[in-house]
């Protein structure tokens, strides 16, 4: 994962930044929705090679869905 924000980054070094600031501010907001703890072994970390995390937002929200990868 992060391989096309590192793609967009000679391109478009500012999107890749804003992205990168992103996915900090989402883990923190995860986090806290979660009672401001949270442990995950790592092997459900390294567990999670065949799925990508879609993204789109309505109505003033973030909507996430986890979808296998084809």
């Amino acid at each position: 994962m992060g391989k096309g924000i590192d793609l967009a980054r000679p391109d478009a070094p500012l999107h890749a930044a804003v992205l990168d600031d992103f996915k900090d501010q989402l883990l923190l907001a995860l986090v806290q929705r979660l009672g401001g703890r949270a442990s995950i072994p790592v092997a459900e970390i390294d567990a999670t090679g065949a799925a990508v995390l879609m993204m789109n937002i309505v109505d003033q929200s973030f909507h996430f869905e986890i979808r296998k990868k084809q």
